[in-house]
């Protein structure tokens, strides 16, 4: 089982891949088949278990795995197994902007050219200010949110890291929204071919898939734009409801975008996978549609319908 990996596979179900080998495809297992494929369980049947309400699990991001595995009750005694790397950090910085450019503004006037490039610098920024007026309004900060100046950068880390689960998602989206787009035109193209145009339950089968994933990017792109008004925090006047209620927001989110995500990364992975360069007759395209798009995609479209939304959407 230590080769093994727990997935979410193309039909959005969750499961225990054995292997996957080019040529050869993944050979894959429910939770609830392990007994049959390790018969001399032993100390398996406590994993097994855990492996149920992880199977529940609407992804398997860091973010959603450090939630389930202590609701599952599991005591993570170190959280770096769910840390991102510094290098993902420093690639999801230009997401961050919204916390970090109006703190650096705040703190140092006309903001900093030569800002720090990570949150950590940031923070350490906070914990050791360089001027009287810089310290000042440190001061005028921690006294807003009702803790002590030296809390501040514990706060600041607790809130950058919830923002940056935010940055991490957001990052998913930029990559699908335009590969979604892109599998949208290549199964348009076959609407209209050869006996695709006579044959009703493809034609259904393919307005419903594209009627889902038009919604569910629509939907996506409506909530992070929501996220860009409501999560800017007034650093000069912030309060420790106004820091609550962003960090609120978030949260209320994490959950159903992870699931959302999840599913159109993993339906846009195995298409690029399998179309690299696009092309493939009416034929495939119309198989790969009903066989891989379709499956679990009125999932997808059910979450994002219960997913929180923000007042007045763009």
């Amino acid at each position: 089982m230590r080769s093994a990996r727990l997935i979410r596979n193309v039909r959005l179900e969750t499961r225990i891949e054995l292997f996957r080998e080019k040529g050869m495809g993944s050979g894959q297992i429910a939770v609830e088949e392990v007994p049959d494929f390790f018969p001399d369980q032993g100390d398996l049947k406590d994993d097994i278990l855990l492996l149920r309400r992880l199977s529940q699990l609407p992804a398997f991001d860091p973010y959603t795995l450090r939630i389930g595995l202590r609701q599952a009750g599991v005591d993570i005694l170190s959280l770096d197994a769910f840390q991102l790397s510094s290098a993902k950090k420093r690639e999801l910085m230009p997401l961050m902007q919204n916390i970090t450019r109006p703190l650096m503004q705040h703190l140092y006037g006309d903001g900093d050219a030569d800002g720090p490039n990570d949150l950590e610098t940031l923070i350490e920024r906070v914990a050791t200010p360089d001027t009287a007026v810089v310290r000042k309004r440190i001061d005028s900060m921690a006294n807003g949110l009702g803790i002590g100046v030296e809390q501040l950068p514990d706060m600041l880390e607790s809130y950058g890291d919830t923002y940056l689960a935010l940055s991490y998602y957001r990052s998913y989206f930029l990559y699908c929204l335009p590969a979604v787009n892109r599998l949208l035109s290549w199964i348009g193209d076959v609407k209209d071919s050869g006996n695709l145009r006579h044959d009703q339950s493809m034609q259904k089968a393919i307005a419903r898939v594209e009627e889902i994933l038009t919604f569910v990017s629509n939907s996506v792109t409506r909530r992070f734009n929501g996220f860009d008004r409501e999560t800017v925090v007034r650093w000069d006047q912030v309060t420790v409801e106004t820091f609550n209620a962003v960090r609120g927001a978030i949260s209320r989110h994490q959950r159903s975008l992870a699931e959302v995500l999840c599913g159109l990364t993993v339906k846009i992975y195995e298409w690029e996978q399998k179309f690299p360069s696009g092309g493939g007759s009416p034929d495939k395209r119309a198989d790969f549609v009903a066989a891989e798009v379709k499956p679990g995609l009125d999932r997808l479209w059910a979450m994002e319908r219960r997913a929180p939304k923000f007042a007045n959407a763009a």
